[in-house]
C-alpha cells in the first residue's frame, strides 16, 4: 500500500511540473518584452552650403486637370 501512495505522489508531482512548464511556455511566447522607446533626436537644420543665401525656390504647381470619366449609366431595374 505504501508503494501505491509513492507512485501516486510522483504522478501528481509530474503533472504539476508539466502544468507549470505549459504555463511558462504560454507566458513567455508572443511579443518580446516592451522596452522603453529610444528618445527621438532632433537636430537643427543643416546650414546652407557656402555660396548660397539659404532661400528656397518653389516652382508653381501645374494646374490640375479634371479627370474625364464616362457618366455612370443606371443599372436597369427589374420590376
Amino acid at each position: 500500500m505504501a508503494e501505491q501512495n509513492k507512485s501516486n505522489l510522483w504522478l501528481i508531482i509530474g503533472a504539476i511540473v508539466v502544468v507549470l512548464a505549459i504555463v511558462y511556455w504560454f507566458m513567455s511566447a508572443g511579443t518580446p518584452p516592451a522596452t522603453a522607446p529610444e528618445p527621438a533626436t532632433t537636430s537643427a537644420p543643416a546650414a546652407p552650403a557656402a555660396g548660397t543665401d539659404g532661400a528656397v525656390s518653389v516652382e508653381p504647381a501645374a494646374p490640375a486637370t479634371p479627370e474625364t470619366t464616362a457618366p455612370a449609366t443606371p443599372a436597369p431595374s427589374s420590376n
